[in-house]
């Protein structure tokens, strides 16, 4: 509720509202932007792309009490600009960043890695369901898909996920 007064204030140009509008998404959607561009410093360019277009847009946002999707989808679409702008995508090696990551033991990184592995539309989904708690229905929103696409990427990326952390655990297997 606090949060659709924020954002109704900022549309009438509050911007002490849309500092804390920041203050409060900002973590929320560096970790989303990180799971999905596995880079820190992209993560960090895009929250604050994200953020930039979000103020130069609000007055586009008709119903305040979705302006969590709403933002995702911009951090999603900017996400997809950063794919497009760099071709060739790259994994990073997450021990690299370690600034970024709050706790960096070796099974989160083990787990980060192999969320890299995923297809990018698989590793999406999962970023927002497990790393942003978002219910089925918001990331359907968010992703423009339907709630049974996003119930299946989930099973099937689980599975996935699962299958890429087993074959980690041998010893002549790095992920």
């Amino acid at each position: 509720m606090e949060t659709d007064m924020l954002v109704e204030a900022a549309k009438k140009g509050d911007k002490r509202a849309f500092d804390k509008i920041v203050q409060r998404y900002h973590n929320e959607l560096y970790y989303t932007a990180l799971g999905i561009v596995k880079s820190g410093w992209d993560a960090l360019d895009i929250c604050q792309e994200t953020f930039l277009k979000a103020f130069s847009s609000l007055d586009t946002l008709k119903d305040v009490s979705k302006f969590r999707a709403w933002i995702n989808r911009i951090l999603i679409n900017k996400c997809n600009d950063n794919f497009r702008k760099k071709k060739q995508f790259t994994v990073v090696d997450f021990i690299e960043n370690e600034g970024f990551i709050e706790d960096s033991k070796e099974e989160n990184i083990d787990l980060l890695k192999a969320l890299s592995l995923l297809k990018d539309e698989t590793r999406i989904i999962l970023t927002l369901r497990y790393f942003q708690d978002l219910s089925i229905k918001e990331i359907a929103s968010i992703a423009d898909i339907p709630e049974g696409t996003v119930k299946s990427r989930l099973s099937n990326g689980l599975k996935e996920l699962r299958k890429i952390m087993k074959v980690g655990e041998r010893e002549d297997v790095k992920i």
